[in-house]
């Protein structure tokens, strides 16, 4: 899950610094008027971040046209919180070769530190996780020339915090864990002697302690998840502090999916609800998208279908979105590393690009391959179909993956011999004469149907049908197409949606996915084939 950094926290500090690097070249009124601007433009940020966008992008402008370097630093890096911020990373990383420029003229170490652990994080959400640690090395070269103890320590936690998120996206557990450890012990070293130094300590140290949560969610160590979470939420409700509305929605939402993954599925919700309340108020689409995950999954397991529908629509259509934005964001960065690398050495792009084309050429053939052995192997079970097809001699319903009736096996429910004998009577009944294809077929409805109960229905279809209930229904209605589509020609003409109906399906996917598990192939697959046969 992508997460958002405390960086308007960040932002803060990075002023406070930044306003003792007024330039004597120009009138005092108009740095002073810049860099007040600036601050107002941090305020409103978190509540307004389209407007703060708009107003820095011109106090950057302006700040270049009257030569004043720090504002032209300061309000670019606001722009680089704001779209980071935003998940938008392309413009995260071109943001941060501006800013690069003019912190290292100015000396302003703060800025160097943070611009190269940005990017890094930039490079991470997008999956470049070697030219992340790179950056991340970069940062800490010059964070001792950082003389204020609370800027410091601040800039190491979210660094060490930034290697934890690294480690955590290579798998590498022990590293996660002992980063964000490091990272709790460089907050805790902060000095608290002003109100925004004190909402930063505890804004990262909530951060980690649900980062450490998660962790252990994940390790399924249930005592140390709760202990850790317990903690973060204890600063997030605390008055003391003022913690930011995205730190909020991130924790709620981790804890909403620790509880689901740990069968608390109305606790889930009621946690995923918060989060998805903070969320609004915060744009923030990947926590977004975790959220809808989880309300979909708690609300199936309690059975919720509206619910459990409309919140997997929602999390579907900003899944597509998502990865559609995340491979358009990645054209500059891409391009931006191959020039960096190309200052480097020409070599080396030269390397990258044939290793790239013999990489791409390999993935072609071993794709190509893989397609023709699968529509081979379809093909296949194409031929076997039909030539069961075929060969059958009466009338009874075709059987795709025939399984051997089992008259002898003794159920594991004491069950008279003639109330199975009566039960297998009526179920053979209930095959021929097609009762299977109702819309509304339960095993409630057959049990009551069949005049038995549902445990006794149970247990003779997997004894002597050797299915469960749903597979067995699915077996007949799948078999009972088949032989439509095969013996008269006029139905495959006709469309999926009245095909599934045809067969007792209320959505034709239900349906795909029964035709595709019982034959090994689609229905459209099987319907081109009859047709080109015929």
């Amino acid at each position: 899950m992508k997460k958002i950094y405390l960086f308007f926290t960040l932002f803060t500090l990075c002023i406070t610094f930044a306003q003792n690097l007024g330039s004597s070249k120009n009138p005092l009124s108009i740095t002073e008027k810049i860099d007040g601007e600036i601050k107002k433009r941090k305020a409103s940020a978190a509540s307004d971040p389209v407007t703060a966008k708009k107003k820095l992008k011109e106090l950057k402008d302006q700040s270049e046209k009257i030569q004043y370097p720090n504002g032209a630093m300061t309000s670019s890096m606001g722009l680089v919180l704001l779209y980071y911020n935003d998940g938008d990373y392309k413009k995260t990383i071109e943001e941060t070769r501006f800013v690069e420029k003019y912190a290292k003229d100015l000396k302003a170490f703060d800025y160097v530190s943070d611009i190269y652990r940005l990017r890094a994080s930039s490079y991470g959400e997008m999956g470049l996780w070697d030219e992340q640690l790179k950056e991340l090395a970069k940062s800490l070269i010059n964070i001792e020339d950082i003389k204020a103890p609370n800027r410091r320590f601040y800039r190491k936690s979210l660094i060490y915090e930034s290697y934890a998120g690294a480690y955590g996206k290579k798998g590498d557990v022990k590293k996660q864990i002992f980063y964000r450890h490091k990272s709790i012990v460089a907050s805790n070293q902060m000095p608290e002697n002003n109100r925004e130094t004190i909402n930063a300590k505890y804004q990262n140290l909530a951060f980690q302690f649900a980062g450490l949560g998660l962790i252990y969610s994940k390790l399924k160590i249930k005592d140390s998840a709760n202990y850790y979470f317990d903690k973060a939420l204890a600063i997030h409700k605390s008055k003391k502090y003022d913690i930011y509305i995205n730190g909020r929605a991130i924790l709620l939402s981790d804890m909403a999916k620790f509880y689901n993954d740990n069968g608390e599925y109305h606790k889930a919700i009621v946690f995923a609800k918060k989060g998805e309340g903070f969320e609004k108020q915060t744009s923030m689409p990947y926590i977004r998208k975790d959220i809808y995950h989880t309300l979909f999954s708690s609300y199936v397991e309690i059975n919720k279908q509206d619910s459990s529908k409309y919140y997997s629509k929602l999390y579907v259509y900003l899944s597509d979105s998502l990865l559609k934005s995340e491979k358009e964001s990645m054209v500059t960065p891409v391009k931006q590393i191959i020039s960096d690398k190309d200052r480097e050495t020409q070599s080396t792009i030269k390397t990258i690009l044939i290793i790239a084309a013999l990489t791409l050429l390999v993935a072609v053939l071993i794709g190509w391959a893989y397609w023709k052995r699968k529509n081979r192997i379809i093909h296949e079970k194409y031929k076997d179909l039909i030539t069961k097809i075929s060969s059958q001699q009466t009338e009874h319903t075709l059987e795709v993956q025939v399984s051997p009736r089992n008259n002898q096996t003794k159920t594991s429910v004491t069950i008279t011999d003639e109330t199975v004998k009566a039960l297998l009577t009526k179920l053979e009944k209930f095959e021929n004469l097609e009762r299977y294809l109702r819309k509304d077929l339960s095993l409630t409805w057959m049990a009551h149907h069949l005049n038995t109960n549902t445990k006794y229905l149970s247990e003779v279809i997997k004894v002597y049908r050797n299915h469960n209930f749903t597979s067995y229904i699915n077996e007949l209605r799948i078999n009972y197409i088949v032989r439509k589509l095969y013996d008269n020609p006029i139905y495959r003409e006709y469309k999926i949606t009245y095909l599934a109906e045809e067969c007792g399906y209320t959505t034709p996917r239900v349906f795909v996915n029964a035709f595709k598990k019982e034959t090994g192939f689609t229905p459209s697959y099987f319907v081109e084939q009859l047709k080109a046969s015929a």
